[in-house]
């Protein structure tokens, strides 16, 4: 199968096309010059990079009548990190982005757009189901939820089998280190007892390897349509994750909770209802959150500097 992959780059994006390439998939992936592509030295010489920003929508276009995909996987997105959920360029860099991506699909003959959503279309919540009315609390959220709608009705139009798969919390070896999970890691490893909260929130995390298959399960499944939760289908305390942490990686480190208030949006329990993905598509978590942590603390300190 043929994939145009956007935000190969990207921490997902990354696992995505490795998976992608491991499957036997020709992949085409547009990459913003400037952009770091420390994740993607592995893969050099074995898919097409593109250097293109999704800004510039022709160009994107003309790349993709050249490459002629099955399929569209739609992993970029300006702004993840906290400190830019609430920055206008939510909408002004992303929607316009994803709309013209979709059309531009559809008009090199590709069958299917998958795009990435997120957990922040829902909202505050405990399990969320795809039915929920979607209630974002920041422009992060509610600007998925747009493209979320428009790219679905640029899909109908065109007759292109459109899914949406609303990503719970990620993690997994090369994370950005912005994160929890990796901020802990790398903080213990150095010797570092770091601050966090109370820790009596409960989420929901998924390796990143099972991310990427989950995303090219739905690829590959023609009858996959509409939303999907796309997360372990388990909620998970933060303070046991600190702690199994705190055991892998600094055996002995003392631990104290609540040094950092939470946030006025927190969230505090975040859990995915993924039936609706395994019956579309029979994937199932492989991974499960004590040995994924065991297997990401080993990773950071191979690579700890």
């Amino acid at each position: 199968m043929r994939l145009f992959i956007t935000g190969a780059s990207g921490f997902v994006g990354a696992a995505t096309l490795s998976a992608a390439l491991e499957a036997g998939h020709e992949v085409a992936a547009p990459v913003r010059p400037g952009s770091p592509v420390q994740r993607l030295a592995p893969f050099e010489g074995r898919y097409r990079r593109l250097s293109l920003d999704l800004r510039d929508t022709a160009a994107v276009a003309a790349a993709m009548a050249a490459f002629r995909p099955d399929a569209v996987l739609h992993l970029a997105w300006w702004g993840v990190a906290n400190s830019a959920r609430f920055e206008r360029r939510q909408v002004t860099d992303n929607i316009e982005a994803a709309c013209a991506l979709t059309e531009a699909a559809a008009a090199s003959g590709a069958r299917a757009f998958i795009g990435i959503g997120s957990q922040g279309e829902y909202g505050a919540g405990s399990t969320m189901r795809e039915d929920a009315l979607p209630r974002p609390t920041s422009l992060y959220g509610a600007s998925k939820v747009a493209a979320l709608f428009l790219t679905r009705q640029l899909a109908e139009q065109a007759g292109l089998r459109h899914a949406w798969l609303r990503l719970f919390s990620a993690y997994g070896p090369g994370d950005n280190d912005v994160w929890l999970i990796p901020m802990l890691i790398n903080e213990m490893l150095a010797g570092r007892r770091p601050r966090t909260t109370l820790g009596t929130q409960s989420w929901d995390w998924l390796h990143v390897d099972d991310v990427a298959r989950a995303i090219l399960a739905v690829a590959m499944t023609a009858t996959a349509e509409g939303v999907f939760n796309l997360g372990s289908g388990r909620a998970t305390p933060v303070k046991s994750v600190v702690e199994r942490i705190r055991d892998l990686a600094a055996p002995g480190m003392e631990l104290v909770f609540g040094e950092i208030p939470f946030r006025p949006d927190q969230v505090m329990h975040m859990q995915a209802d993924i039936s609706r993905l395994t019956a579309a598509t029979g994937w199932r978590p492989d991974i499960a959150i004590e040995e994924g942590l065991a297997a990401t603390v080993a990773w950071y300190r191979a690579h700890a500097t």
